[in-house]
């Protein structure tokens, strides 16, 4: 045999081995990276970490609490509970259209947690993509979620939950990074995230492996529709003083049109925001809208007092519900899960 022909043999099977090696470290060890895990890395403000503050914050008018209670005094309070650290509220909006929202001041009272169709655990596939890991599909409205017993939880009660994430073709669990009372089921890299830390404080960032471990509580989404206090605006090229383009954050969206459609388009629509609290708290906004186009939905949430914003679910899933209610009366369809917002009781 020729040196040129063993070489060139070698060079055949370098990347066989290469791959053998992979997938036998993927099968030994718990599948936790989704393939978007694995894109190239993003930039390094754009992982800031569970450890560091909200969000690098514009100069707001008025502090996100301010800002927070004129906005909740202009708008109708449909209920309360926890000492008003929980409340339901609706609100017409200028442009047309309506919000409802549930605005949470996290602390320990308030615990917030992914509730899973069939309590099903999310997972991902040898190659990385998003399944439960039974590999069945477990597919549930909000409303037959959080009357399951499932979604029970000793010494609390369910207040609120909202469909959140997206999900695959196939009807697969949610797509984004999920982490669940400090267990790490999933990391996506390439997509946002709400970020709960043990310490009660509310994060909207893109997280990698590392930067999950800081999370008690993570759900992926996206785009971001708010971020430093800048609307997101598919009509924008580059930064302006109020706004940025659309999806802020390179986010990885195979379809990215159609998130494009849907926010421009006065479709129904989910989001999540955070804001500061005095003393170093967070609050979490649980926030759905019903004719709304997307630059006035991120206006809205802004005007809340947040400064980051995730977008979620939209069109026929979009759902929420409150003590067990429909909080719109349409008919969604099934979805994988939900942001549950429970009380202590």
């Amino acid at each position: 045999m020729s040196l040129r022909l063993v070489r060139n043999l070698a060079l055949l099977l370098i990347p066989v081995a290469v791959l053998y090696l992979a997938v036998q470290v993927t099968q030994s060890a718990p599948v936790v990276l989704s393939r978007w895990a694995l894109a190239p890395p993003v930039a390094a403000k754009a992982l800031v970490g569970a450890a560091n503050p909200l969000v690098a914050r514009a100069d707001p008018v008025a502090p996100s609490h301010e800002r927070l209670a004129a906005f909740n005094s202009a708008s109708a309070l449909q209920d309360r509970a926890a000492d008003g650290q929980i409340e339901l509220y609706r609100r017409a909006l200028p442009g047309g259209g309506e919000l409802a929202y549930v605005v949470a001041r996290l602390g320990e009272q308030i615990h917030i947690e992914l509730i899973n169709a069939d309590g099903a655990t999310p997972g991902s596939d040898e190659l990385g993509d998003t399944i439960w890991t039974d590999r069945q599909q477990h597919l549930a409205t909000v409303a037959e979620m959080v009357s399951a017993p499932y979604a029970a939880r000793e010494g609390m009660d369910l207040l609120a939950a909202m469909a959140f994430g997206f999900h695959g073709a196939v009807r697969t669990s949610d797509e984004g990074s999920v982490v669940i009372n400090g267990v790490i089921h999933r990391v996506n890299a390439g997509r946002a995230a709400l970020c709960i830390t043990p310490g009660q404080r509310a994060i909207i960032d893109r997280f990698d492996a590392e930067a999950l471990k800081g999370c008690r509580q993570a759900v992926g989404g996206g785009p971001v529709i708010l971020w430093q206090g800048k609307i997101a605006n598919p009509a924008v090229g580059a930064p302006t003083d109020d706004e940025l383009p659309f999806n802020p954050l390179g986010e990885d969206f195979v379809q990215l049109d159609w998130r494009i459609k849907i926010y421009s388009g006065t479709y129904p629509k989910t989001a999540v925001c955070a804001g500061d609290l005095p003393g170093g708290g967070s609050f979490l906004v649980l926030a759905t809208s019903n004719g709304v186009v997307g630059v006035d939905f991120a206006r809205a949430l802004r005007d809340m007092g947040c400064t980051a914003a995730l977008g979620g679910d939209d069109d026929t899933s979009t759902q929420a519900t409150w003590r067990g209610q429909p909080a719109w009366p349409n008919q969604p369809r099934e979805v994988p899960d939900a942001i549950g917002v429970y009380v202590r009781s």
